[in-house]
């Protein structure tokens, strides 16, 4: 059974929830200046603010780019989870 103050990454995935852009380097490899760069590039996902000064990427849009890095931007007309 999960703890619900240690959810599984499954867990994570289906409650859409989001990763901090410091978890985001750890888990793709970028520094945090070719992130940025990729995300004005439009070939990285985006972030979304979270709370005032606070932003967060989406744990399923980054899976999707770890997939298929290459692949990215997903199509405009997929739905958003």
């Amino acid at each position: 059974m999960t703890r619900i103050d240690d959810p599984s990454p499954e867990l994570l995935v289906l409650l859409n929830a989001f990763m901090s852009e410091k978890a985001v380097m750890k888990a793709t490899s970028l520094s945090r200046t070719s992130l940025h760069r990729k995300r004005l590039a439009g070939t990285f996902p985006a972030p979304e603010p979270l709370s005032e000064g606070r932003m967060g990427y989406r744990i399923k849009d980054v899976q999707e780019w770890l997939q298929d890095p290459q692949a990215w931007p997903k199509p405009k007309d997929s739905p958003h989870i």
